[in-house]
């Protein structure tokens, strides 16, 4: 009996692993130049959002996309967010056929 993951296996287990940073990177890159195009706002509150969207992984972006007033377009925002928590979903879905068949 053969006991070790098959490629396909490694390779869902790698994406599970790596797709939430690519995600936290990507929607923290998407709400700092979106801050970084905001000259109305004050030194404060810029440096107020910056240390959100460090400070708390995944949740800091995501509240300055959906609540700090981004310029983003609503679509390039739902694109974004609800397109990779779909990819991540599917991954995980994909991984889960893969280890129960």
């Amino acid at each position: 009996m053969n006991s070790s993951p098959s490629t396909l296996q490694m390779l869902t287990g790698l994406y599970g692993y790596l797709i939430p940073v690519l995600l936290y990177v990507m929607w923290s890159t998407l709400a700092l130049h979106d801050l970084g195009q905001r000259g109305e706002l004050g030194a404060a509150k810029i440096w107020g959002w910056t240390a959100t969207i460090f400070l708390l992984p995944f949740l800091g972006p995501l509240l300055y996309l959906f609540a700090g007033g981004a310029r983003l377009s609503r679509a390039a925002r739902l694109i974004g967010v609800v397109g990779g928590i779909a990819v991540y979903a599917a991954v995980l879905a994909l991984a889960l056929a893969i280890s129960s068949g």
